[in-house]
């Protein structure tokens, strides 16, 4: 908190006084002219660096990068900002000023930012840290630079390389500079860039009263640090060129600009639904993402979002290295630019097209590579897709890229696993390698409601799986909690006996033994903070009505928050125990008697640990039985399969936990082993150690088994659970399926009788108008020579035509008008199908009213359903009542509003036609009800080949979007499917045949039903 001490000091009353003093009786006292006094104004400020903000920078790691950091004005300017390397405390700075206090508080004030770190640089790693004043609040401005000119370098995490050293560099095993000795810049190599990677950063202003924060110039103390994560990645390179160029343009940098631009950045990169893998970084991509493949460290995740964002940054470092598209800093510059612009999957930009379409093609390797080697299925069909993507022939080339780049995903798995990151990594593998299929947005890239919602719902999923994994650290820290009060107590009763320490000294043993699981839940926890606090941040950005979900996140975060503060002081007490446990051991001089009990503890428990892996592993064994004997053929198969497979996934977890226990042991009797050795004097006591160190070699090697046994079965059993679940759902949604085709049945009048009348209709006014056409203007009670059983009355002038049918007594009305190159029709009457169906065309009464409702709705000034029943026919040219009737003829457009009765089923809906030639059927659609089914039907003809090509297909409106699709060319049978929504996709539930009188449906479950008395148009097709 900075304090302002206002000092002025009138330096001239001084000095006037001593020269007063010693001018005394002098002649001259009299000419004595007294200076004017001169105020010096001091300014004083203390302030405190509480705020902190560390992240890493990584495309791989930025070792040595120098880091730059500002805050950005009103103008979009950057600022400097003062930041120190520690947190400090009323860190005081004084000025002095003869002009005003107002100058000196100014000057004082900016030697706070002068005293700024002289450079800042990030770790081997790619990290930094540093502390803002506690008072800061805006954007914070951060960039981490290298370049080819100092001491800096950029990592390479790309299996496939990134390029070609400029000069090949000598070979090295020094740890953090290992290189091969050869020109190719591998995976894991150090290389010289010039590479700049940004990010903006929100910081919020502190809910601290004024008085408690910042620099002030009265008094207040410092409060604790705030912690904020500001990793800069490729991602908020791009997402920070928007929000500067924002700032530039007025847009003020918030939390509302930040979550806009992490949200844009990712749905253009990755694409809509592999940016939702990510959803807890939709609202601040600088909280994760930054995940070195070559050096995973603490508090990095490799969940499924994380491994999208992390194989296409490392992928666009492999089409730098291949050097065809320019530097990784060109890349950036135009990736940043296009996705601005919303544009790269369809950039109009060709440089920016070439980018994307290697860069898909890069992720495409990365993800093969990396699926395959981890699962270790398809590894030669991938390197074989992979050396094509790349252009790589020669077999010679192709193995060593394989060699090379299976080596790099094992060092990948290796430290996930040394991370305790390996869990569900292979099923997690696949998942990516098919989000990865196509990245990119060309369509939709707009953050609608839709993709809120499926944020939300991603969000939700990982608040109810943290949750879950949140009660079992709970558990297991609260057990932790209460031994090491027990042996803490124990210690406080006393340590002044051999008899005391020895009993406090094997408890004490026995605790440490858990220090590593404890550990590993530290690493768990401290990435489930990060993950939690992005969830609650993308929540707030997506809307007020997701209030609950903001509010349940961060009650999630607190909870972890409160759980990771939990085992760190866990840790730390029994470090302490551990301490306090060697000192009185030491006190007492028996060494030898602990060494000695800890080795019998840690034999013990290793006999133990050893015995419940193994059942662990017979009992994995018969479990895998029944998921390897699974089938999910049908429902009830399926429903077995799941039920073998979640007890298989509950047996493999709980053996993968025996096999952890069994490592921890074996650990423990190592060090017990070797601490005897040390001090042993008698023979039989240093066999005693070597004993027991041969055996927990052996319990090592068994627990890596039954952990890759474990491994293997909870993938095998995962995926069994996953194809299960989705075969279950596939056959509930072809019960509906069936039912659809069912219900098909009633939709006959429809797709035969109902469409065939409204294009007999269409035939009989265009044929009956074209022989009236010759007989003059007008006429009254003409009977057709082409359809004997209709009589007609007309008036070419007004293109009115009435119509009756003298055998049935059907009626039909049509009003006409001409516009350019059209005519226009309304008509409706009543018809008998040959079926005896009545169809009922509707219009209105007042046929000059349809007229218009149909030529407006031809020209598109209302919609087509606004209007009732209308033909178009369009010429090739502009027609007359007179040249009409010799007009070439375009196409024909109708519909209608008809409702048939006296029918099997009845139908109310919307007919319609087009076709080049009325006299041949072009596409009949009907929207609406039959019976109980509500539905779309569209029949089409295709008389482009020798062949009339004829397809059906109906949609039934319900919630499984059922289709019938059939094809069939001039004389021969329909063949087809039967098609739903499933998952979001249509999907192919059976294969239909035509039979006679009807068609035959072969379901995906093996049931073949026929359906008779369906006939999709008239018998000759």
């Amino acid at each position: 908190m900075a304090k302002r001490i206002i000092k002025f000091t009138p330096i001239a009353a001084s000095v006037a006084l001593t020269l007063g003093l010693t001018g005394c009786g002098s002649e001259n006292d009299n000419n004595y002219n007294k200076p004017e006094p001169v105020t010096v104004y001091k300014g004083e400020v203390s302030t405190n660096f509480n705020t902190q903000v560390s992240g890493k920078a990584v495309k791989g790691a930025l070792k040595n990068a120098k880091v730059t950091v500002s805050t950005v004005d009103d103008a979009g300017e950057s600022v400097p900002v003062a930041y120190r390397l520690e947190a400090a405390s009323d860190a005081s700075y004084t000025a002095e000023s003869t002009t005003s206090q107002a100058d000196a508080d100014a000057k004082a004030l900016a030697l706070v930012a002068a005293a700024n770190p002289t450079e800042t640089m990030t770790s081997t790693s790619g990290a930094y840290n540093i502390y803002l004043e506690d008072g800061f609040s805006g954007p914070l401005y951060i960039t981490v630079s290298t370049s080819k000119e100092d001491d800096s370098m950029v990592k390479c995490d790309s299996f496939t390389g990134c390029g070609s050293y400029d000069e090949t560099p000598a070979a090295s095993e020094v740890a953090g500079m290992i290189n091969n000795g050869d020109a190719a810049i591998d995976f894991g190599e150090w290389y010289k860039d010039d590479l700049e990677l940004q990010v903006v950063k929100f910081i919020k202003a502190s809910p601290a009263p004024a008085s408690a924060r910042g620099i002030n110039f009265a008094e207040g103390d410092g409060t604790g640090v705030q912690q904020y994560f500001a990793n800069v990645t490729l991602y908020t390179s791009i997402a920070a060129k928007m929000l500067l160029d924002g700032a530039k343009d007025g847009s003020a940098v918030s939390d509302e600009a930040v979550a806009a631009a992490s949200l844009k950045t990712l749905i253009q990169v990755l694409g809509p639904d592999t940016a939702i893998k990510a959803a807890s970084l939709l609202g601040d991509i600088s909280l994760g993402g930054a995940v070195d493949f070559s050096d995973i460290g603490e508090g990095d995740s490799l969940d499924a979002g994380t491994l999208a964002l992390v194989q296409t940054a490392v992928s666009l470092q492999s089409v730098a290295g291949a050097g065809a598209n320019g530097s990784l800093k060109d890349l950036i510059a135009s990736l940043s630019a296009a996705v601005k612009e919303g544009k790269v999957s369809n950039s109009d930009n060709e440089i920016v097209q070439k980018i994307a379409a290697e860069l898909q093609k890069a992720v495409e390797n990365t993800s093969l590579i990396f699926a395959a080697v981890v699962t270790g299925e398809g590894i030669d069909e991938a390197f074989a897709k992979v050396a094509e993507n790349l252009g790589i022939t020669d077999p010679d080339e192709i193995a060593k890229l394989k060699n090379k780049a299976t080596k790099a995903v094992e060092d990948v798995q290796a430290k996930a696993k040394d991370k305790g990151l390996d869990k569900d990594l292979k099923e997690t593998a696949k998942e990516v390698k098919k989000a990865l299929e196509k990245i990119g947005c060309e369509d939709n890239c707009d953050a609608g409601d839709d993709l809120t919602a499926k944020v939300a719902a991603e969000l939700e999923l990982q608040v109810t799986a943290t949750t879950a994994t949140l009660t079992m650290s709970t558990d297991s820290i609260a057990v932790g909690t209460a031994e090491l009060t027990k042996v803490k107590t124990l210690g406080d009763a006393g340590l002044e006996t051999t008899e005391q320490v020895l009993a406090y000294s094997a408890d004490v043993f026995t605790l440490s033994g858990s220090k590593a699981e404890y550990s590993q839940l530290q690493v768990e926890l401290s990435a489930a903070l990060a993950s939690t606090q992005g969830i609650a941040t993308t929540a707030a950005s997506l809307g007020e009505q997701y209030q609950q979900l903001v509010d349940k996140a961060n009650s999630l975060s607190s909870a972890v928050a409160t759980q990771l503060a939990a085992v760190s002081t866990l840790i730390t007490g029994i470090d302490a125990e551990v301490v306090r446990s060697n000192e009185a051991v030491t006190a007492l001089g028996i060494d030898i008697d602990v060494a000695k009990s800890n080795v019998t503890i840690a034999s013990n428990n290793l006999d133990a640990a050893d015995s419940a892996a193994m059942i662990a592993q017979s009992d994995l064994a018969t479990a895998m039985i029944a998921v390897a004997a699974a089938a999910i053929d049908n429902k009830a198969n399926a429903e077995l399969a799941l039920s073998s497979a979640q007890a298989a996934i509950t047996v493999a977890t709980a053996t993968s936990a025996k096999a952890a226990e069994l490592a921890n042991a074996a650990v423990q009797a190592e060090v017990a082993a070797a601490a005897l050795m040390d001090i042993a004097a008698e023979a039989s006591d240093k066999e005693i150690a070597t004993n027991l160190s041969a055996e927990a070699k052996l319990s090592a090697t068994l627990a890596t088994s039954v952990s890759n046994e474990a491994d293997t079965a909870l993938s095998s059993a995962t995926s069994l659970e996953s194809d299960a679940q989705a075969a279950i759902a596939t056959f509930t949604v072809l019960v509906d399926v069936k039912a659809g085709t069912e219900s098909i049945r009633n939709a006959t009048l429809v797709t035969k009788t109902g469409g065939r009348a409204l294009f007999d209709t269409a035939e009989v006014i265009y044929d009956v108008l074209t022989e009236a056409w010759d007989l003059g203007d007008e006429a009254t009670g003409v009977v057709s020579t082409r359809y004997p059983n209709w009589t007609y009355s007309f008036d070419k002038d007004a293109l009115e035509l009435n119509l009756v049918n003298s055998e049935n007594g059907d009626k039909i009305n049509v009003n006409g008008s001409i516009n350019n190159k059209a005519i226009v029709f309304a008509f409706g009457g009543m018809i008998e199908t040959v079926d005896g169906a009545k169809v009922s065309i509707e219009t209105l009464d007042d046929m000059g009213e349809a007229l218009q409702n149909c030529i407006d709705a031809n020209s598109g000034t209302i919609p087509k359903d606004l209007s009732d029943s209308c033909l178009v026919i369009n010429f090739e040219e502009e027609v007359s009542s007179d040249t009409a009737v010799d007009g070439n003829v375009l196409s024909v457009d109708g519909w209608s509003r008809v409702e048939i009765v006296d029918g099997d089923s009845g139908f109310i809906g919307t007919l319609s036609i087009s076709g080049a030639d009325v006299t041949e059927l072009g596409m009949i659609s009907a929207t609406g009800v039959t019976g109980d089914i509500d539905f779309t039907a569209m029949l089409s003809v295709d008389w482009a080949n020798e062949n009339d090509n004829y397809a059906v297909d109906i949609e039934l409106h319900n919630s499984i979007g059922y289709t019938l699709s059939l094809m069939a060319e001039e004389g021969e049978d329909f063949m087809g499917s039967v098609n739903a929504n499933f998952a979001g996709a249509m999907m192919k539930f059976g294969t239909v045949t035509e039979i006679t009188n009807g068609i035959s449906v072969e379901y995906i479950d093996g049931e073949v039903i026929d359906y008779t008395d369906i006939s999709f148009l008239d018998s000759s097709k």
